[in-house]
């Protein structure tokens, strides 16, 4: 359990009183991600103090709720709001909640009845029952981290095996070929995830322009730190993460075309076509060259919107 504060993306100084917030963490970097881009969000416009609970420390975190039962001194504030992502957060979260007061909010379609919890922002793709307490997001909620961007760079990052997608390494290979071909002056760094199938690198063709990089030799900040200043992200289908966290970093983002599974397509499917038809994000299937795509009209910042709905339904203002 430890204390810490989130840098606020936005200008100008967040106005009322400060909100603590227990964020309940299970060790999973993509889970953190999601609630500290709420975090990021709810700071532009409250003022935040957040103390993380890692709950795979059960020893620390019971101790903790002794504390409050007893009457003894907490080892830090009572809780305005408890934010947790990832399955084995919800329990804890949920004793907490009852023992030591706040608002709870889950970034996930949880795995305890969704009524227990006072607010939940569920991705489209997980077809969560609607609910007064439901809010559906377009993807996950992603941190709005942009930097200035260094001209002609570019990442390829590549997801595997899904629910939603057929995953085959030569096409995925040959259609890393066509994009280098296509934009012979942009170094491409070819990033693969624990979802990709061993062999995938025998398929990345020795080009000048492209380097692969294999997770396991990858520093664990590597992407954190090189996606807000990339200019150009290609995307296989079936990572919609990756998806959202380049658009969320202003990138000229790609899909890397991959067939749906089954006859008919998943909603994340049905909501990436959405995507490339409305101009967010290329495709494949349309050409290999994002310098040709144009200004990309970009989404709006969803952990703010999330974070704008987290303060006015549980904070009572914004």
């Amino acid at each position: 359990m430890t204390a810490g504060s989130v840098t606020s993306p936005e200008p100008g100084q967040p106005t009322g009183s400060t909100v603590v917030v227990w964020q309940f963490v299970d060790g999973k970097p993509g889970h953190e991600k999601q609630s500290t881009a709420l975090l990021q969000g709810i700071e532009a416009l409250r003022p935040i103090e957040v103390y993380d609970i890692d709950v795979r420390f059960k020893t620390m975190f019971w101790r903790q709720i002794r504390r409050y039962l007893f009457g003894e001194t907490p080892e830090f504030p009572s809780p305005d709001l408890l934010i947790g992502v990832g399955h084995g957060t919800h329990l804890p979260l949920l004793i907490a909640r009852i023992v030591c007061g706040g608002r709870s909010v889950v970034l996930m379609r949880p795995s305890l009845p969704a009524g227990l919890f006072d607010l939940l922002f569920v991705p489209q793709h997980d077809r969560a029952r609607r609910r007064a307490n439901v809010v559906e997001t377009r993807g996950v909620i992603c941190p709005s981290v942009v930097e200035d961007k260094e001209p002609d760079s570019g990442l390829i990052l590549l997801g595997g095996t899904s629910t939603h997608f057929e995953w085959s390494n030569r096409d995925i290979g040959k259609q890393v070929d066509a994009i280098a071909a296509a934009s012979p002056d942009v170094p491409w760094q070819v990033c693969n995830s624990r979802r990709t199938p061993e062999g995938l690198a025998e398929w990345v063709p020795d080009a000048p322009n492209l380097r692969f990089r294999h997770w396991r030799s990858t520093p664990a900040d590597f992407l954190a730190r090189t996606l807000p200043r990339t200019q150009y992200v290609w995307v296989s289908a079936d990572s919609a993460s990756m998806l959202y966290e380049s658009l969320a970093a202003r990138a000229r983002v790609g899909v890397i075309a991959l067939r749906p599974k089954g006859r008919k397509p998943s909603k994340h499917a049905v909501s990436l076509e959405e995507l490339i038809a409305h101009g967010h994000v290329a495709s494949t299937r349309h050409g290999y060259r994002l310098a040709d795509t144009g200004g990309q009209p970009p989404l709006p910042a969803e952990n703010r919107r999330c974070a704008r709905i987290v303060v006015e339904r549980l904070l009572g203002q914004v």
